[in-house]
């Protein structure tokens, strides 16, 4: 895997285009922006991510030889060669949701599915805090990712699982979680962890050698807690103890307005914050505790992220009155606010500006609950 010596942002984001599906269903849209065309809802319950994306196929596949056309034909036996290699590690990390991938990238001719569901390289910002109510919690997520489309093209599929369902914000061709909310019992999320001090891991294409084999892709663990956490209790304990491949923080928020928390997670360690929290892209509160040392990309921006995140603490707004910079800024794609006792969840899409330092809605507001 460590001798493909190719440029990983420009692999990863002809990977990506497999799970870009077109709006094909139509979705409860807010009074703002009304537009902008709407977010897509999917009804998943029954088929899964694997319906989600054979309901996507020609578009999943125009625009996956769309993006993989515009690479030096040197080029693309390496789209061919990462997708392969991490279709291995997935299988050795024990996910149980390889079968559904195998499903999915049946559908096309073109590669790119697993490498698409392998992938780790995005930025966020988050808040797990009480609602303005003060009778429950809320969670204010923005995940920030420098690949055209993201904001676009984002859908949101109803899911089911044992413990019940929930609504996965996401992509055809996915099979894992980054945010979430299941009515009645949590929401969370995904912020990718730290990158190294010399910015060797910041290129966008997952860096496959660093990922720790037979542990879960930290994507299917979080769509796993879904499917089978009954409450906030259960859901933070397998975040905490589950052995994940990379670092990664998760923010969690229940029904009470005091199950709030943000779980900094190494592959086998974890530190949590409980109560009011925020997270960026880099080692806040396990810094703060001495445990792990600074491991912080110098352009990151994430200490002013996560400053501006924090007085939104508890505040009434109009929606998504607090996605401004530094929280939105060129690569930012997707905001969401969730409150699961109140079983409400609302989904918008970013693209970048014409100078691409600003980010401006894409999408009509998705509203549900």
């Amino acid at each position: 895997m460590s001798n493909l010596n190719l440029p990983r942002r420009s692999l990863l984001k002809a990977g990506l285009a497999a799970g870009f599906g077109l709006a094909g269903v139509s979705s409860v849209t807010g009074q703002a922006m009304t537009t902008l065309p709407p977010i897509p809802i999917f009804d998943a319950r029954d088929g899964g991510p694997v319906a989600h994306a054979r309901a996507r196929v020609p578009v999943m596949s125009a625009l996956l030889k769309a993006c993989l056309g515009s690479l030096p034909a040197a080029m693309q036996w390496g789209v061919d060669g990462l997708d392969a290699a991490a279709h291995r590690w997935l299988i050795a990390s024990g996910s149980a949701y390889v079968g559904e991938m195998d499903a999915i990238a049946a559908l096309l001719s073109e590669k790119g599915v697993y490498l698409l569901n392998a992938a780790y390289e995005w930025g966020c910002t988050t808040l797990a805090a009480p609602a303005p109510d003060g009778s429950s919690a809320r969670l204010l997520r923005t995940l920030d990712w420098d690949f055209d489309g993201l904001g676009r093209h984002v859908e949101v599929a109803h899911q089911r699982g044992a413990a019940g369902d929930y609504w996965n914000v996401t992509w055809p061709g996915a099979v894992g979680a980054l945010t979430a909310m299941a009515p009645g019992r949590f929401a969370a999320s995904i912020n990718k962890g730290p990158s190294p001090a010399d910015g060797s891991d910041n290129s966008g294409i997952p860096n496959l050698a660093a990922l720790r084999l037979g542990m879960l892709p930290s994507m299917h663990l979080l769509r796993h807690v879904f499917e089978t956490a009954p409450d906030f209790p259960e859901a933070q304990a397998l975040l905490e103890r589950t052995p994940i491949a990379a670092d990664t923080i998760f923010t969690l928020v229940g029904i009470a307005s005091d199950e709030t928390c943000v779980i900094e997670r190494k592959p086998e360690d974890h530190v949590t914050h409980l109560g009011v929290s925020a997270a960026a892209n880099t080692w806040d509160y396990g810094l703060s505790a001495k445990r792990w040392g600074e491991e912080e990309e110098s352009q990151s921006g994430s200490a002013a992220r996560r400053a501006s995140i924090m007085p939104h603490a508890g505040q009434s707004m109009l929606p998504f009155a607090w996605v401004e910079p530094p929280i939105r800024n060129g690569i930012t794609r997707i905001a969401v606010e969730a409150n699961p006792k109140l079983g409400s969840l609302r989904v918008r899409g970013y693209e970048a500006t014409a100078g691409r330092e600003d980010a401006a809605p894409a999408t009509a507001d998705l509203e549900i609950g």
